[in-house]
This record gives structure tokens, C-alpha cells and sequence, in this order.
């Protein structure tokens, strides 16, 4: 076959209705088509550099070529299942690889077609019944949410981006020093990240002492509760995600992918950034949000109360709103870890997440694209939580949050 044939079967494929309209991936099945036939399969930093334009990318920090291309795989098996099914040739990236392997289709005979026909048509009508029944065991099985489509989660499975969930830790360095002859390892709550650790360390003069970054950081009580909510509802719908620490985080990364950001508000590093554009502004001294409002500039401060190991009252805090890059960011956090973990069962949770919903709908008239809530949440020792909604408003012009005053955009 000559490449001018598949370089052909390729656009046909990217200009499908199922294939969608994310330049990316369009640009990314280009480029693999391309480096196969020409009998070149790429590696993950060819990829980044030529198709993303991350010339310093490290395989070792980040997963981004390879959801990309998981999701890639995703595509092509949906266009061959419907649209491309009668197609003269397939195009397949094997697991493992990077390169495209050209098949010829294997369709069947039209008389064999047409015997087997009469043979399914037999067994339709009792098949139909058996499939019914299995889908229904099925679905129940699965649990809470069998699609994403139908719910706030929605962008996720339609602007063609990747799904990074990302868990705030707490950060901590190892402090190695030579002049008392000993080593430790710190937690400072003033450096929650790799940037702020390396101003850290430009100030930081103190003679014969050397601090370096450690690979890995502490995450808090209500984490595993988190993985475990959002694996049960992007696993219920077959939606692929990946799993970070934000203390790992890096800025470059916000145009790639859609962001689940999940912690307490100070262990959230640049989107902490997000409450200088809220309605809420977020004071880290105080651990409190507040709200002012109106033309009085009436204002409220929401601080947690009581014993977190005992009956205590925290507020946890949702935001949906735009990436900078046509992608979307879920930010759920609150005060104490309580907050973070309500708030993100709230919409975890079907029927949480139902109800939450229609309160939504009715002090707004809907639910709109991009909004943000603030919960009052109860319990003891983060158990039977209950929750009220004390604040929802609609985000009208949240890209603002990528701007800094100064005009340059926050993804640096």
C-alpha cells in the first residue's frame, strides 16, 4: 500500500464525528501515522516535543503521552465499532508501543454474511432478553454512576483532554547539617511545592547546611477516601484517569489535561490561587474563608470548630471553572480535611450529588457550566458527615483566573 492511502484513511478518521474536534489528538494521530510509515516508531520524548512542544519533557515526572495515547487507542477502537467499521484497513497502536501497525480489515464473504443472518435472527429475540438482564446485573455490580455524561462531570468525557487527579500533600524536605553533624526531615507549612522550596532555598545562606527535595511527600488522613471515591465513579463509567500528588505539580502541565484537584486548602499550591478570584477570599493565618457581599460589604468568616478527632464543624468548599487551555479544572478542598472529603463525596455520591444538584438548580434557576459551593459540614471524628449548603454562586468570568494583574498568564 503507498503512504499517500493511509495518510488519506487517517484524515477520514480524524474528520469522524466520533473521532471529535481536539486538535491534540488529531495532530498526535498525524504524527504516529507519519513516523510508522516511515518506520520510525517515536519515544515519549519525541512525541512531547514534536506534537506538544515540551522539548525538556521527562517520562519520569509525568504521564501525559501516555494517557494521551490510552486515549488515542480509546478513539480509534469507537470509530472501526461504528463509522470506520466497513474500512479496507485498520489502524492499531499495540500496548507498550508508539507506532501505528497498518491491518487489512477482515470482513466477511456477503453469502457467509448473509447465512449467519438468518441464524442471529433466531437467536435475537432470545439473546435480547439475556443481554437485558446481564446489563442490568451489570450496572448494579458497578455501582454508583454508569456515565458521566449526565452529571456536572460531563466536560470530562467531552472536551478530548486526559484526566489528571491531583491529591494535596504535605510537602517535606530532608535538612542535612554538616557543623552539628545530623540530618532531619522538615514539614514547613509555608513551603507547599517545588517552587516554593527553591526560593526557599535561594534565601536560605545558613552555613553548612544543604537541604534537598525528597521524592515523595505526606499525604493526609482523608486521601485514601478520595482515590477510593474516584475510582468508584470513573471506573462505573470507564473513564480513564491518572494520580498525582500536588506537591509534584507542574505549572507547564494546565494546558494538557482536565484536573481533579482534591486537599485542604493549604496543601493545594498554585490553585490555592483560585480564592484571589472567588467570591471567597482564603486566609491561610486564621484558617478561615470569607465571603463579602453586598453593597454594605456585609462579611462572613467560615473558620472550623470543635475537635477534629472528636464532633467538630468544618466547611468544605467545590469549584468548577475553565483551564486556561479549553480544559476544565474540579477543585475540591476544604479548612480541615473533613471539608475536602465531604465535598468531594458530595458529588461522588449519586444521590448526594442528585440532591446537591437540584438545590443548585433551584437557588439558581439551573445548574450552571461553572460554579462554586460552600458546605457546612458536621460529624464525629470524619464520620457521619452531614452537610449544608451555605453559599452557591455561578462563575461568569472565571478565565480571569488565569490572568495575574500584571497580564501574564498563571500557567508559567
Amino acid at each position: 500500500m503507498e503512504k499517500a492511502v493511509f495518510l488519506e484513511l487517517t484524515e477520514k478518521i480524524i474528520k469522524s464525528k466520533g473521532f471529535g474536534r481536539s486538535t491534540t489528538y488529531a495532530n498526535l494521530l498525524r504524527f504516529l501515522v507519519r513516523s510508522s510509515l516511515d518506520e520510525d516508531a517515536p519515544k515519549e520524548t519525541i512525541i512531547a516535543a514534536e506534537v506538544f512542544g515540551k522539548p525538556d519533557f521527562d517520562p519520569s515526572e509525568s504521564t501525559l503521552i501516555r494517557v494521551y495515547v490510552y486515549k488515542l487507542r480509546e478513539k480509534l477502537r469507537n470509530y472501526y465499532a461504528g463509522e470506520g467499521s466497513g474500512d479496507p484497513y485498520r489502524l492499531r497502536i499495540p500496548k507498550g508501543s508508539y507506532g501505528i501497525v497498518f491491518e487489512k480489515a477482515k470482513h466477511q464473504s456477503g453469502i457467509l454474511r448473509l447465512l449467519q443472518q438468518k441464524t442471529v435472527r433466531l437467536g435475537l429475540m432470545g439473546g435480547t432478553l439475556a443481554c437485558l438482564l446481564l446489563l442490568a446485573w451489570f450496572q448494579l455490580g458497578r455501582g454508583e454512576d454508569g456515565s458521566l455524561r449526565e452529571s456536572i462531570w460531563s466536560d470530562l468525557v467531552s472536551n478530548g483532554f486526559p484526566t489528571a487527579v491531583f491529591l494535596g500533600d504535605l510537602f517535606i524536605y530532608l535538612e542535612e547539617d554538616s557543623l552539628a553533624g545530623m540530618s532531619r526531615t522538615i514539614r514547613d507549612p509555608d513551603i507547599n511545592g517545588l517552587s516554593d522550596f527553591a526560593s526557599f532555598r535561594k534565601d536560605d545562606h545558613r552555613e553548612g547546611v544543604q537541604t534537598t527535595a525528597l521524592s515523595y511527600g505526606l499525604l493526609v488522613r482523608g486521601s485514601l477516601q478520595w482515590i477510593k471515591d474516584l475510582t468508584r465513579l470513573f471506573d462505573a463509567a470507564g473513564h480513564f484517569f491518572s494520580i498525582r500528588t500536588i506537591s509534584r505539580f507542574n505549572p507547564k502541565e494546565l494546558q494538557d489535561q482536565n484536573f481533579v484537584v482534591v486537599g485542604m486548602i493549604k496543601t493545594l499550591g498554585l490553585f490555592t490561587d483560585y480564592f484571589n478570584y472567588s467570591r471567597f477570599a482564603y486566609d491561610e493565618a486564621g484558617e478561615a474563608l470569607i465571603l463579602e457581599k453586598g453593597d454594605a460589604a456585609e462579611r462572613q468568616v467560615f473558620t472550623p470548630t470543635g475537635d477534629p478527632d472528636g464532633y467538630h464543624t468544618d466547611y468544605g468548599f467545590m469549584a468548577k471553572f475553565p483551564g486556561p487551555n479549553q480544559n476544565t479544572v474540579y477543585l475540591f478542598c476544604g479548612l480541615w480535611d473533613t471539608g475536602a472529603t465531604q465535598s468531594l463525596k458530595n458529588f461522588t455520591d449519586t444521590s448526594l450529588r442528585q440532591a446537591i444538584e437540584s438545590e443548585i438548580a433551584g437557588q439558581l434557576g439551573e445548574v450552571p457550566r461553572y460554579f462554586e459551593v460552600l458546605f457546612e459540614v458536621s460529624g464525629i471524628d470524619r464520620t457521619e458527615l452531614s452537610t449544608k449548603l451555605i453559599h452557591v454562586f455561578p462563575l461568569e468570568e472565571p478565565a480571569t483566573f488565569w490572568v495575574d494583574p500584571g497580564g501574564d498568564t498563571l500557567n508559567r
